[in-house]
């Protein structure tokens, strides 16, 4: 079965390269920055490249394998421009953390048969097709959102796919995910660009002589791809702003807790700690 891969940064190209080994794809790409597609050619992950996404009306591409692996602004531009492959033999995926906008767009087409949201929940803060790695979804989970418009045959061919990849496949609703990710993936990067922007605030040179692995692990999220994050931010706002104003709660609750009673403190730190310890 033929897979094009529409965006080759971080995702696309390890996706590329970990399916690269197999006999049962042949993996095609399109990507604007040829770097990235000479990167794959040379390393042989990818067998070819489109000339255009115009391209996918071609007979030779039916019951292929579309997956939109670019920024969720970016994807959400791309998908709208593929509306002539919606309800064709063709199955069309994305791997963008970030669903609301997405969904409205499949919305105004009346969601069709043949898109199926996935999320994989693997990466890293660095990004670009140079830094992609066969394996990286090996025993990850991967999110899968489809409305009920979509055909079983769509949700197997993806389902097959980061079966291939490695991935522990999770069927979610796409609101939830949306509404879940604000939480456990948006607002610790949020958390972290805001803190290193309080520390850009003081007067004191080289901080990182002053600092434990542990803050340099957490900032570790601002690096990484500033474009992306300001299209998660700005499309999943409402479940973001929601999640923000818990956080600024449960800071409230700390300030409180530091200015009064120490042993309050030390049972609500423990407490807790307790949580952290059963549950990530």
């Amino acid at each position: 079965m033929k897979i094009i891969i529409i965006g080759l940064g971080l995702i696309g190209g390890s996706i590329a390269k970990t399916l690269s080994s197999s006999n049962d794809y042949e993996i095609l790409a399109f990507d604007s920055d040829q770097k990235s597609i000479k990167n794959a050619l040379d390393n042989q992950s990818i067998l070819g490249s489109l000339n255009s996404l115009n391209d996918l009306e071609s007979v030779e591409y039916a019951n292929s394998l579309v997956i939109i692996s670019t920024p969720p602004n970016v994807t959400n531009n791309i998908l709208k421009s593929l509306d002539f492959l919606f309800n064709s033999s063709l199955t069309i995926t994305d791997t963008t953390s970030s669903k609301s906008s997405l969904n409205k767009t499949l919305q105004e087409f009346h969601f069709p048969e043949n898109f199926i949201f996935s999320h994989p929940i693997a990466g890293s803060h660095l990004s670009g097709e140079e830094n992609s790695v066969a394996n990286l979804f090996d025993g990850k989970s991967t999110i899968l959102s489809y409305h009920d418009s979509v055909t079983s045959k769509h949700v197997d061919r993806v389902k097959s796919l980061w079966s291939k990849l490695g991935s522990n496949i999770v069927v979610l609703d796409a609101e939830m995910h949306d509404q879940i990710f604000a939480y456990t993936s948006h607002l610790p990067h949020l958390a972290a660009y805001a803190l290193l922007n309080t520390l850009k605030g003081l007067e004191q040179d080289d901080l990182s002589n002053f600092s434990g692995g542990g803050l340099g692990e957490f900032l570790r999220l601002v690096s990484s791809s500033p474009e992306m994050w300001a299209d998660i931010f700005s499309m999943n706002e409402k479940n973001i702003t929601l999640a923000i104003n818990d956080l600024m709660n449960s800071l409230s609750i700390l300030k409180g807790k530091i200015g009064n009673d120490p042993q309050s403190l030390q049972d609500f730190l423990s407490e807790l700690k307790d949580f952290k310890e059963s549950n990530y």
